[in-house]
């Protein structure tokens, strides 16, 4: 995002003699503060640009520069066009396709041979039938147009129906969100695309909210309505090759015994206790308390099914 920013950025100027930083920032819908951020990283980049003091001043690059493939090396534009080649497995935006054909090309046509194989990223669903994109490529449409939109949503086990202005599109770790300001609620909330169902854009249209800033958003921050408590889990030695799939190398210890003690946060919930039976007889919650009582019982009745 901030990548793509900076490239306008340049690109505009390059077209203008002088800008006002607040222009740019409502161009391209972020703070004041954000602007000067870019213009700065811009400017450590190597691009010469200059400042007009007085009622009449501005921003601009020195007159007579020429914006050259030293903007953007062989290896930047392979790391933009695998980039890019993830947005495109879960886009129907042809523009995206002939931005990867356009920068393919100039790749091409340098020192760099590869344009991108080395790594792959794709980001649909093995489900072929998922609707995903559909869903990201509506939403997107509804933020280009500052529309709401209204959906059903699951916490836990509860359906609200919720009407949100939506502002970005955000992949985080192994899902996809939206990040909205919900009029349920009054605030800002992530929600996962995934349990968003019956997405639909209404005739309501919003302005930006004053102040508000998406590049400044804390993404680490816990977004989940949900209390987060501290578990530990007692997994099985047999398996480890799960454990570092899941949790990852450095989120466990091996006791004396082989047996593998992982310990993480989440909120404590029946799709939680439905993610440990999955392991069977091989993983025992011994905190809390609380967690360990709703597994018994969760088991106690899943054994009345089958027997």
């Amino acid at each position: 995002m901030k990548l793509e920013r900076m490239l306008s950025i340049i690109t505009y100027l390059l077209n203008h003699e002088k800008v006002k930083s607040k222009e740019l920032a409502d161009k391209l819908e972020v703070s004041v503060r954000t602007i000067y951020r870019d213009i700065d990283a811009i400017s450590r980049a190597g691009i010469p640009i200059v400042a007009y003091q007085g009622a009449d001043g501005g921003i601009g690059i020195v007159e007579g520069y020429k914006l050259d493939k030293s903007v953007l090396t062989s290896d930047e534009i392979v790391k933009i066009v695998t980039a890019l080649k993830g947005l495109d497995s879960v886009s129907e935006d042809i523009k995206i396709k002939l931005l990867i054909e356009k920068l393919t090309g100039i790749a091409s046509k340098t020192d760099c041979v590869p344009t991108g194989n080395e790594i792959m990223i794709d980001l649909s669903s093995w489900n072929q039938n998922d609707q995903l994109s559909a869903k990201i490529k509506l939403i997107r449409k509804a933020i280009q147009e500052r529309r709401v939109i209204k959906f059903a949503y699951y916490t836990n086990e509860n359906l609200t129906e919720r009407s949100v202005e939506p502002y970005v599109i955000v992949f985080k770790e192994t899902n996809w969100y939206l990040y909205s300001y919900c009029l349920l609620r009054k605030d800002f909330r992530l929600f996962k695309i995934r349990r968003m169902i019956d997405v639909l854009p209404t005739d309501i249209t919003f302005e930006k909210r004053e102040g508000h800033s998406v590049d400044e958003v804390q993404w680490n921050e816990e977004f989940d309505a949900d209390k987060h408590s501290k578990i530990v889990a007692l997994f099985d030695s047999a398996m480890k090759y799960s454990i570092d799939d899941i949790f990852g190398v450095e989120n466990y210890n091996i006791l004396e015994d082989g047996k593998i003690q992982v310990t993480f946060n989440m909120a404590i919930n029946r799709w939680v206790c439905g993610f440990l039976l999955g392991f069977g007889d091989k993983v025992e919650v011994l905190e809390p308390l609380e967690l360990r009582n709703q597994m018994k019982s969760m088991a106690e009745s899943v054994y009345k099914v089958y027997k």
